[in-house]
C-alpha cells in the first residue's frame, strides 16, 4: 500500500513538472543563467550578443515565473536572493547536459577507449577468428576485451547484453526479423579421416560415410535433427555415430585415434590437420556450402563502439585462409 502510494505521489510530480515546463518559454534559461553568473543586465547583453532592453524584459519575465527577484541590487553590489542562489547550480547542470545531448557524437577511438565486446558462438569459429581478432587489437585498440562465449542450444538470455552472434546462416534466421546481419566468410563440410587409414581415397561417397564409425559435432540432444541442419548441411549422412562431442576442435584427435571419419567445416579441417595426424576428404554430397554470419540485435548495434567493431570483425573473417 505504502509502495503504491509513493508510485502515484511520484506520477503526480511529473505531471505538475511537465503543466511547468508547458507554462515557461524555455529560451529564457540560457539568459537566466548568464544574469545569475553575471549578476549584470549589460554583462550578460554583450556575453549573449543581444540587446540590453531584451535582457531586461526577459529578467522581468523570469521574475514572473518564479515569483522571486532573483537578483537584488544593494547599493552598487548586486546579489542573488535565496531562490536565485538556489537555482545556479542546477540550471548550470541541465544546460551542460542539453549543450552535450545536441553534440553530434564523437568517433569511438580505438587507440585510447575501453571497450568490452563479448561474442557467443561455437569453438569452430573462435579458433579461426579469436587470433586474428586479438592481433588487430593489440595493434589498434589495446584496451578492447574479447570474450568468446560458447554457443548453445534454447538459449534464454537477453540477446540484447551480446555484442555479437557469430553461427551459420539458417541458425542465426532463426532469431527473428529484428536483428542486424553481416556475412563474414563462406565455407564448406568436408571429411576428415586418420592418415593412417588407408580405406579411403580422396573422395568419399555418401554411402561409404553412412557406413563408417563416425565422429559427431552436436549441441544438445541429437534428437533435435532439424537444428543439426542448421548448423551444419551434411548433417543428415550422420546416420551411425560412436562418439557425439559438443565441440570441433576434440574431433581431430578423436578420428586419428580411433580411425572413425567426421564431417567439418573445411577451415577448421586445415587447422585441425596442422596438429594431428589427419587428412582431408572431399565428400560427394550436393549440399555442403556453409555461410557463416554475425547477428547483433538493434539495441546492441547502438552501443559506443559496436559499428567500429562491426569494421574489425569484417577485416578479421576477410584475412581467414581461403
Amino acid at each position: 500500500m505504502a509502495e503504491h502510494a509513493k508510485t502515484k505521489g511520484a506520477g503526480a510530480a511529473r505531471r505538475q513538472v511537465a503543466q511547468t515546463l508547458r507554462q515557461t518559454n524555455l529560451d529564457l534559461l540560457p539568459i537566466l543563467l548568464s544574469l545569475l553568473r553575471t549578476r549584470s543586465v549589460t554583462a550578460s547583453a554583450r556575453e549573449l550578443g543581444i540587446s540590453q532592453p531584451a535582457v531586461s524584459k526577459a529578467l522581468r519575465q523570469l521574475r514572473e515565473a518564479f515569483a522571486d527577484d532573483l537578483i537584488v541590487s544593494r547599493g552598487r553590489e548586486a546579489k542573488l536572493t535565496e531562490r536565485g542562489q538556489a537555482i545556479l547550480g542546477p540550471l548550470g547542470a541541465i544546460l551542460w547536459d542539453l549543450e552535450l545531448l545536441y553534440e553530434p557524437p564523437r568517433a569511438f577511438e580505438p587507440k585510447s577507449e575501453a571497450l568490452r565486446i563479448v561474442i557467443r558462438t561455437a569453438d569452430y569459429v573462435t579458433v579461426l577468428l579469436a587470433p586474428q581478432l586479438a592481433r588487430l587489437c593489440a595493434q589498434e585498440a589495446p584496451r578492447v576485451d574479447l570474450r568468446f562465449l560458447e554457443q548453445t542450444p534454447g538459449e534464454t538470455e537477453d540477446r540484447d547484453q551480446i555484442d555479437f552472434f557469430i553461427v551459420p546462416r539458417p541458425v542465426g534466421r532463426t532469431f527473428g526479423k529484428r536483428m542486424e546481419r553481416m556475412a563474414l566468410w563462406r565455407d564448406e563440410m568436408v571429411c576428415i579421416a586418420a592418415r593412417r587409414d588407408a580405406r579411403w581415397g580422396e573422395v568419399i561417397t555418401p554411402a561409404e560415410f553412412r557406413a563408417a564409425r563416425q565422429v559427431v559435432y552436436q549441441v544438445g540432444e541429437r534428437s533435435a535433427l532439424a537444428r543439426a541442419g542448421l548448423i551444419q548441411p551434411t548433417s543428415v549422412l550422420e546416420v551411425a555415430p560412436v562418439c557425439e562431442v559438443p565441440n570441433f576442435l576434440v574431433m581431430g584427435a578423436i578420428v586419428e585415434e580411433a580411425e572413425g571419419l567426421a564431417l567439418v567445416p573445411r577451415k577448421l579441417a586445415q587447422e585441425l590437420a596442422r596438429s594431428r595426424d589427419i587428412r582431408l576428404l572431399e565428400i560427394e554430397f550436393p549440399d555442403r556450402r556453409l555461410d557463416i554470419d554475425a547477428f547483433w540485435s538493434q539495441a546492441a548495434g547502438a552501443r559506443r563502439g559496436h559499428a567500429w567493431f562491426q569494421g574489425l570483425l569484417a577485416r578479421a573473417a576477410a584475412q581467414l585462409p581461403a
